[in-house]
């Protein structure tokens, strides 16, 4: 017993790691923008998508109603054929709160299924890696149908919108 006991005779304890306090973001409005570049054509060939979503949210534990951010995804194939991509390379965003928090996630896991009439569902799974709900799971579904049919045979789709764009940060 004398071996545990310190100088002073207190016993030595390993030092207490920091906990995130869980939160509860639950986005289930919102919209997103996507600019592709090169445009999508027909033919398959690499692709850097530069995305915006924007948020309406509530959340009961961290005062969250809003959120907005921006990211950079590099895609080594994509086209406007009917598709099923899984896994797409993993991706990062902030979103930036309406409370002046952030969040940062680390999207390990998306697919992407793009239909015959050239709308895109992408489903990422994720965790947040700092700032708001770190450590907590985050689930991200965003559906952007393509309203101009002829562009993938012209010039090419340059960008799409949203028609349903949702983001979940729950404990987990």
């Amino acid at each position: 017993m004398a071996a545990l006991l310190g100088p002073a005779g207190s016993v030595a304890l390993p030092a207490a790691t920091a906990q995130a306090a869980p939160v509860d973001i639950t986005c289930l409005t919102g919209t997103r923008n996507t600019a592709y570049t090169p445009p999508l054509t027909y033919t398959p060939g690499p692709a850097s998508l530069q995305i915006t979503d924007h948020f309406s949210c509530v959340s009961l534990l961290s005062g969250v109603s809003s959120g907005s951010g921006s990211y950079t995804v590099n895609l080594p194939s994509t086209s406007c054929l009917a598709s099923v991509q899984s896994p797409l390379s993993s991706n990062t965003a902030t979103y930036h709160w309406n409370n002046g928090t952030s969040s940062t996630i680390f999207f390990a896991s998306s697919t992407a299924v793009r239909a015959v009439d050239g709308t895109v569902t992408v489903t990422s799974i994720g965790a947040v890696t700092s700032g708001l709900g770190l450590g907590q799971t985050a689930t991200r579904v965003t559906v952007e149908p393509n309203l101009d049919l002829t562009a993938c045979l012209t010039g090419g789709l340059s960008e799409t919108n949203s028609v349903l764009n949702t983001l979940i940060i729950a404990p987990v």
